[in-house]
């Protein structure tokens, strides 16, 4: 549904941004907040919601099975919050365990950073099953479940 990107979790941001009519450009460059005219690069977030200003991060790495992954990873995370903070760049941070209920976390976690709810609406989706128009598909999709056990 939304462009290319680099991981499954990423192709769930980008699905759900996509699927809510969020405009966002995939690795933008973020910058110092410097008064040069040359800014130094920070990072290249995963996405970036013009409209809003934000970035938003998924910290996909951070349950890595791996210790040295997990651990440099983490390393790497905290020094980005850290410039980000430092510079007044607004961020909101996703992880994998937000993925479960995207909806709920981004919006909540768009409010803490940006003081106000995200100003979108529920996009009717068609279910595959039953073709009917739907707001809540993961709600639907267990109503199926439920309604199909004896």
């Amino acid at each position: 549904m939304g462009q290319p990107v680099r991981s499954k979790g990423e192709k769930a941001i980008a699905d759900y941004l996509t699927r809510h009519s969020i405009p966002y450009h995939y690795e933008a460059t973020a910058t110092t907040n410097d008064w040069f005219i040359f800014k130094t690069k920070i990072s290249r977030p995963d996405f970036f919601l013009p409209q809003y200003n934000l970035f938003v991060e998924y910290w996909g790495l951070v349950d890595s099975l791996d210790a040295g992954t997990r651990d440099n990873y983490i390393r790497t995370m905290r020094w980005k919050m850290a410039q980000y903070y430092e510079n007044n760049i607004r961020f909101v941070s996703i992880y994998p365990s937000n993925l479960s209920d995207l909806d709920h976390y981004f919006r909540r976690k768009f409010r803490e950073v940006m003081g106000f709810d995200l100003p979108i609406s529920r996009v009717p989706q068609t279910c595959p099953t039953c073709h009917s128009q739907i707001l809540d598909m993961p709600l639907h999709i267990k109503w199926h479940n439920t309604a199909a056990r004896p």
